[in-house]
């Protein structure tokens, strides 16, 4: 072999070396990165529970407020409808 042959063998094999280096690199990295990512969407589930904990509190929270407010109207317009009746009443 001639010294140009040597010398193309001696870049392909060094190319080949740092592509396979890179790949590794890039292989170890890839899976350190799905681990985070199996961790992250774990930890958004818990999250995503605790929020709709959250969201069922503030619904139930609504439901009560909301049955106040209908008894206290309910309440108010027994009183102005009595009222009203007592005035009728004595003005006759």
């Amino acid at each position: 072999m001639n010294t140009a042959e040597w010398i193309i063998v001696a870049i392909l094999s060094l190319t080949l070396f740092v592509f396979l280096t890179l790949s590794i690199i890039l292989i170890t990295k890839l899976f350190d990165l799905t681990y985070e990512a199996k961790h992250l969407v774990k930890d958004l589930r818990k999250i995503a529970k605790g929020g709709q904990k959250i969201v069922d509190k503030a619904g139930d929270t609504v439901d009560t407020a909301a049955s106040d407010v209908t008894k206290t109207t309910s309440a108010v317009k027994d009183a102005v409808v009595h009222a009203v009746k007592k005035k009728l009443d004595t003005d006759k």
